[in-house]
């Protein structure tokens, strides 16, 4: 982890972009190769990039079948957590359904908004380094609490051609009605304008890499989109009640996605960053994915502020992906 100054870490903000111009016109070169050609160029660049063996366009779509099965036959603990997990979603996500409201003024006229459900939404889960059930359930089940009538999902496929059985099973269980075993800008291409096999959807969601983020930003004239996020990212604001374990493991869980990833800490006690640090070497040398987790961390950064409200500050003007607040009476802050 880098050692920075308020000012540095500010200056760094200004070289901030989802992507470069050369990710752009890679990106419009596929999306418009997939716009013009369809399946038989989703089924060159599948096997270019992800399943050098499959054999046809009819396979790029996994029937319903196999999604079924691979929730019947999870582990009971996994499936313990899956459900768990999706219950817990769906009862955040209840809270925030837009709803109609109507009203009268005074002039008699009658006011308000109608909330009407999407037609088909496609969600976009990446693949490659790891699985990403949480990414199914965070994005279907507000989909299908909406009401949106048909949810497809795209998915890189591993080099055999295989989707992990997690994901799957978290597809099944999210309700999610159609799969396709395709990755990258030209999944995207393919869910904004359709294919022969995949149909063309109203809004696509959903992390990815450098790729499907401009590519994202190419289609999003014709289909809705959700944002054009970069790598994940985490900051965290901590003072001296801190627990260093704690901030490290914050630090770590959004590390281990990517090695662009960025994570950072923001304080106003040296001896935090100091406790910090030396916990992520220890926790590092246990995680699963050191390496990616290690090269997002040398680009991480720790920073001492005057005070907490400068960090605070300082958190404001990243507006991180994710923020966790690790200070006494933490709410206090939510205001500023």
């Amino acid at each position: 982890m880098r050692r920075l100054r308020p000012e540095q870490l500010l200056a760094e903000l200004d070289r901030r972009h989802p992507f470069d111009e050369e990710t752009l016109a890679a990106a419009r070169a596929i999306v418009e190769d997939v716009r013009r050609r369809g399946d038989e160029a989703l089924l060159e660049y599948t096997r270019r990039w992800d399943a050098p063996e499959l054999a046809a366009a009819e396979g790029l779509e996994i029937p319903a079948g196999p999604m079924r099965r691979a929730l019947e036959a999870l582990p009971a603990g996994q499936r313990r957590a899956l459900e768990t997990a999706a219950r817990r979603i769906a009862a955040y996500h209840a809270h925030l359904l837009p709803r109609d409201v109507q009203w009268t003024d005074e002039a008699g006229n009658r006011l308000g908004q109608l909330v009407r459900p999407l037609d088909r939404v496609g969600i976009y889960v990446p693949g490659g380094r790891a699985a990403y059930p949480s990414t199914v359930l965070m994005a279907a089940i507000p989909a299908r609490l909406a009401g949106v009538r048909e949810v497809v999902l795209v998915t890189p496929p591993r080099r055999d051609g295989s989707v992990p059985e997690i994901v799957l099973a978290a597809a099944a269980l999210a309700g999610v009605d159609r799969v396709f075993r395709i990755g990258g800008a030209q999944a995207i291409a393919a869910l904004a304008y359709g294919t022969e096999s995949v149909p063309p959807v109203d809004k696509i969601v959903g992390p990815g890499n450098a790729f499907v983020t401009a590519a994202k930003a190419l289609v999003a004239a014709r289909v809705g989109i959700d944002a054009l996020a970069g790598p994940s990212e985490i900051v965290v604001v901590a003072d001296d009640s801190a627990d260093p374990a704690w901030v490290a493991a914050d630090l770590l869980a959004q590390a281990e996605h990517d090695p662009l990833a960025v994570a950072g800490c923001l304080s106003d006690s040296p001896a935090l960053l100091d406790a910090v640090a030396a916990e992520l070497d220890r926790q590092l040398a246990a995680a699963p994915r050191a390496a990616i987790a290690a090269a997002a961390l040398e680009r991480g950064f720790l920073v001492t502020t005057r005070d907490v409200a400068e960090a605070v500050e300082l958190a404001n003007r990243i507006a991180p992906e994710h923020l966790s607040l690790h200070l006494r009476d933490a709410e206090s802050w939510l205001a500023r």
